[in-house]
């Protein structure tokens, strides 16, 4: 198998790190374009990937294309450009529908998917839009390649604003809830570094419990919280402080600002 990236950015050069460093794909298999010649002999020297001239030649050289330019630049990167029947797109475009990506590329070989930040470290979380009409070898292939950087999931195109705001936006709500931890730590005279440090690895493991664990969430809570004890005071605070109520409001307000930016990209 050989992938193109049309478009090398953070998350593009993310995917391909864990493509490489899980043995997914050698760096002979890579391709890549980007809009300027300085950035693509950059590209080529630090990564020994092949920078190609032109987006058409990433196709033409590649059995998997990877989309991944910013919203405001697809509609100009896909015009005129000759998809064969053999080449499967996955685009990670924010806010740019299936429907809007068919318009360029058939249906049967297109998948809308969606990582997240943490595919730095091999830990994203990331959307497969479901298509009915993709071969399931492709949709295989697909959940293969952001395997090499996390989990995937398969979820409606409905659905992926409640995704968006589960998985790629609230990684910036858990930085803010170990930030806060660390600096409370300082508040009572622990040094920052150590405190973000302890505070980070309670959230990796905490999440690591949760997903190996058959118990909900809330009976967790009740493992760690002893009669009397200072857990419990600290749930009963937060609860009164309408902790879960503010969570809530921050994740409707981040599904509610995808459907307005999704309609005023539709229109």
């Amino acid at each position: 198998m050989k992938i193109g990236f049309i478009g090398f950015g953070n998350m593009a050069k993310a995917i391909a790190k864990g493509l490489i460093d899980n043995n997914v794909l050698t760096r002979e298999n890579i391709y890549f374009s980007t809009r300027s010649k300085e950035t693509r002999l950059a590209v080529e020297k630090d990564w020994a990937i092949n920078g190609l001239e032109s987006n058409q030649a990433v196709i033409d050289h590649s059995d998997v294309i990877v989309l991944a330019v910013k919203p405001h630049q697809v509609t100009d990167v896909l015009n005129g450009l000759d998809f064969s029947s053999d080449v499967l797109l996955l685009s990670i475009v924010a806010g740019y529908s299936s429907e809007q990506l068919h318009h360029y590329i058939s249906p049967e070989n297109c998948i809308r998917t969606m990582p997240n930040l943490n595919a730095q470290v091999n830990a994203s979380m990331t959307a497969l839009v479901e298509n009915e009409q993709v071969r399931e070898e492709d949709m295989k292939k697909a959940e293969m390649i952001f395997s090499a950087v996390g989990e995937t999931v398969i979820v409606s195109e409905d659905q992926l604003g409640i995704f968006i705001a589960l998985a790629g936006s609230s990684p910036a709500l858990v930085f803010l809830f170990i930030d806060t931890l660390a600096r409370t730590a300082v508040k009572h005279g622990m040094p920052k570094d150590k405190a973000t440090k302890i505070a980070a690895q309670a959230v990796l493991g905490s999440g690591k419990t949760v997903k190996e664990s058959s118990e909900s969430p809330w009976n967790l809570i009740d493992q760690v919280s002893s009669p009397g004890g200072i857990t419990v005071e600290a749930v009963l605070s937060l609860l009164e402080g309408d902790f879960s109520s503010s969570l809530i409001k921050a994740v409707d307000t981040m599904i509610e600002k995808n459907e307005e930016m999704t309609s005023r990209n539709t229109k």
